[in-house]
């Protein structure tokens, strides 16, 4: 089995070049959809967040009020640490379960899509990371205000708390630039496959 491991920031494209690994038959874990479910009632993220956010994150329903939370969070680098101190290490647990029964049913290709691959150290339960990059930083910061509704100013504070894109590429793999239109990005993510699919080497595209 071989774990692939793409990251990028908000908007980087890195999820439609890992429908495109789907596409070619991977099994694509989102870690952001793990993430959130550990925030559901009866989690253990749900409960930490709870104690360390206190209930005003929450809304009428006893729900983990997203949108609160992130505004929450996102308003101080150390609420930033303080969430990924407590997360982090859930959804790697999360994570190796998945591996684990993906493993037991014999799944050869296995794709991580965690725009925090790195930040949370799960890069290191990857075979192989690829890396997703808009090449400039205002163009990353455009397409995250228009991709989840938020100010260009609340996305360039968002993306600051990330690790910069040049370290990353420091320990990726494979670097796909995003500058193009949408079946250029899918162009570039298709070679990428049929490259890893025969085991060549790493290279930037």
């Amino acid at each position: 089995m071989k774990i692939i491991g793409i990251t990028g920031t908000i908007g980087s494209g890195k999820s439609e070049v890992a429908e495109v690994f789907a596409e070619h038959g991977a099994y694509v874990i989102d870690a952001d959809v793990e993430a959130k479910a550990l925030l559901e009632e009866g989690e253990a993220g749900y409960e930490a967040v709870v104690k360390a956010f206190g209930h005003g994150v929450l809304d009428g329903r006893g729900k983990i009020d997203k949108k609160r939370l992130a505004s929450r969070v996102f308003s101080d680098e150390r609420n930033v640490r303080k969430i990924n101190k407590l997360i982090h290490p859930l959804l790697h647990v999360r994570l190796m379960e998945k591996l684990q029964v993906l493993r037991k049913q014999k799944k050869s290709l296995i794709v991580i899509d965690a725009p925090l691959l790195i930040e949370g150290g799960f890069h290191r339960i990857v075979d192989q990371i690829i890396l997703v990059t808009p090449g400039d930083d205002e163009l990353a910061v455009k397409r995250a205000s228009q991709r989840i509704g938020i100010s260009v100013e609340e996305a360039r504070l968002r993306l600051s708390y990330q690790i910069p894109q040049e370290e990353k590429e420091k320990l990726a793999d494979i670097v796909i630039v995003n500058d193009g239109t949408l079946q250029s990005l899918k162009d570039k993510a298709k070679e990428v496959v049929e490259m890893m699919l025969k085991e060549e080497g790493s290279r930037k595209v």
